[in-house]
């Protein structure tokens, strides 16, 4: 079985991007005509339609009834968060890291933070090839970086309230736990777009709008051999990719470490198997 929830914004009220929905028709274009998914086996929420209730709903579908030998990909292109969290006397105790929908208001009920998915993507079970993109980045920095002209972060700008309270999680040595730790022991491979302190691009690429990850990665997935190498070093060619066009963000791949050294959603082993 092939599933695949791909979700693109661009349409943030007030912190708009570009190129985020292009990413995810791009990745579906690209598992039907490389990976041998159907068009009924993918759902798309763009835009206004990336609600949290929404997107969380997808994950339910995607996760359902998973076994060994299916293949499962989600795929976020938008902005992400730092998220400062209180406890019941109002001390900061901890910084999530989250995706932000297109509902997201800094309030827990509209944001999907790591300690969720972490819970969601625990029940993976062994066997199943499971690839997650995640086209943003979460620096809790206020200071927005000089920019060449048609780039912009993927970053959601952050309120005054809520970045004094990352500066008070920072004086207070408070840090976010980071993916690699959130999933880890977990049956699922996550490719992200840059390291925590960096920012993910979404940019005017070849005169179109893309998230540069998902540019580079799709490109390079699509050469002649881009299904056949491992995921370890289809992003160390991505990377490459990236900072040979003037990309100075670096991107991560963590998880699964069986997953890391297979090809793109097992590519080459179904392939064999046909």
């Amino acid at each position: 079985m092939n599933r695949a929830v791909l979700v693109g914004i661009n349409a943030y009220p007030g912190a708009e991007l570009r190129g985020c929905v292009n990413d995810v028709t791009d990745m579906a274009e690209f598992l039907v005509s490389h990976c041998a998914f159907e068009e009924d086996e993918i759902r798309l929420l763009t835009d206004g339609r990336a609600t949290t209730d929404a997107i969380k709903e997808r994950l339910t579908w995607l996760l359902n009834g998973l076994k060994a030998g299916d293949r499962v990909v989600f795929h976020y292109s938008g902005h992400g968060a730092q998220f400062p969290v209180r406890d019941a006397g109002g001390s900061v105790v901890r910084v999530d890291e989250c995706i932000c929908p297109v509902d997201f208001d800094w309030t827990e009920q509209h944001a999907i933070r790591d300690k969720e998915f972490a819970v969601l993507f625990k029940s993976v079970p062994a066997g199943v090839h499971f690839e997650w993109i995640s086209d943003s980045c979460f620096s809790g920095d206020m200071m927005k970086p000089m920019l060449p002209p048609g780039r912009r972060i993927k970053s959601m700008p952050v309120p005054a309230d809520f970045a004094w309270r990352l500066r008070t999680a920072e004086t207070k040595g408070i840090m976010p736990e980071g993916w690699e730790h959130i999933i880890e022991g977990m049956n699922v491979v996550l490719i992200s777009g840059c390291s925590q302190k960096e920012e993910s691009a979404d940019a005017d690429i070849e005169g179109r709008p893309n998230g540069a990850l998902t540019y580079y990665l799709l490109h390079t997935l699509s050469t002649p051999h881009g299904l056949t190498q491992t995921l370890v070093q289809a992003l160390a060619r991505t990377r490459s990719a990236l900072h040979s066009n003037g990309f100075t963000q670096h991107p991560q791949l963590e998880g699964s470490k069986n997953l890391m050294n297979e090809p793109f959603l097992a590519a080459l082993k179904m392939a064999a198997a046909a």
